[in-house]
């Protein structure tokens, strides 16, 4: 009998025949849970746009083994799809002869005759445990006030070499402390969807390093950069993007499809994206003061 579904329910339907919960469906699919519900519920409203839509439905029927193409093509025309839904009136039957039952055994109490060899056995291997105990306090050496002064002495005499040591040199080690150059430091603000990375004492050129986890699709764009303007999708077999930012360029604006799996470093530091908490699109805004002469003098 042929019933037109929603893309839905197909896809909800191939699901539960495969015997798959939504946190293995996960897992075999590659798509967040939250998405799947969105998909399986025809809640389209509930993913980031179009193109994650029709992104999401391809990688999610592909993996059930339903034709992504046919999928797709209802979604752009707005309609069900026409199926086939097969009754299934076979019911398998399992009959057991009297003769082939098992009774279940009664269990027969037990009385304490039946705990006497395990706590006999107990008894003598914490006598056995005690007596070696014993043995090695009985037979422990003492510690000769020798070796202990000498060890004293010698703590001692080295702390006052240190002490000497680092008193006749004052000047050179203030001076190392002023000639060296502070490293960059990079500041947090924002949550949820948008975050500020304020970095400084930088100087270019300024590198951004993308790194995707396996199994995740993740798009980025980034503004005052050599990223095009399209911006790059990264995944499996391409899940790495090193950026440049512009030379003398003050901000960067960075936007990604999720962050979820995603690692970013600017000139080998790490961002801490962990307040970037929602699941849709995120922003995040580099502000750059990059080191300049008079502060590397001073």
């Amino acid at each position: 009998m042929l019933t037109i579904k929603t893309i839905g329910q197909v896809l909800k339907e191939k699901r539960t025949s495969l015997g798959l919960d939504l946190s293995e469906a996960e897992q075999l699919t590659q798509v967040q849970k939250l998405y799947i519900v969105a998909l399986e519920t025809d809640d389209y409203k509930a993913l980031p746009g179009d193109f994650y839509i029709k992104a999401y439905l391809k990688q999610y029927a592909e993996k059930l083994g339903l034709n992504a193409d046919r999928i797709i093509q209802a979604y752009d025309e707005g309609k069900g799809i026409t199926v086939e839904d097969k009754e299934d009136i076979l019911e398998n039957y399992h009959f057991v002869k009297p003769s082939e039952r098992v009774e279940p055994e009664e269990e027969v109490p037990k009385t304490w005759r039946h705990y006497v060899p395990i706590i006999s056995l107990s008894a003598a291997a914490l006598l056995i445990v005690v007596g070696v105990f014993a043995a090695v306090i009985m037979n422990k050496p003492e510690t000769p006030d020798l070796i202990t002064n000498d060890y004293s002495y010698s703590k001692s005499e080295v702390s006052t070499s240190k002490s000497s040591t680092s008193s006749t040199k004052p000047s050179e080690s203030s001076t190392q402390a002023s000639s060296s150059t502070p490293e960059p430091t990079i500041a947090i603000s924002g949550s949820s969807s948008a975050m500020i990375a304020t970095i400084s004492n930088i100087s270019d050129p300024i590198k951004v390093d993308f790194s995707v986890a396996a199994g995740r699709t993740i798009w980025v764009g980034m503004t005052n950069s050599n990223v095009p303007a399209t911006g790059q999708t990264l995944s499996d077999g391409a899940n790495n993007l090193s950026a440049l930012v512009t030379t003398g360029a003050e901000n960067s604006v960075i936007t990604l499809g999720s962050v979820q799996g995603l690692t970013i470093t600017v000139n080998g530091k790490a961002l801490d994206l962990s307040s970037l908490t929602t699941t849709g699109p995120n922003k995040i805004t580099l502000q750059i003061n990059r080191t300049t002469s008079n502060s590397a003098a001073q």
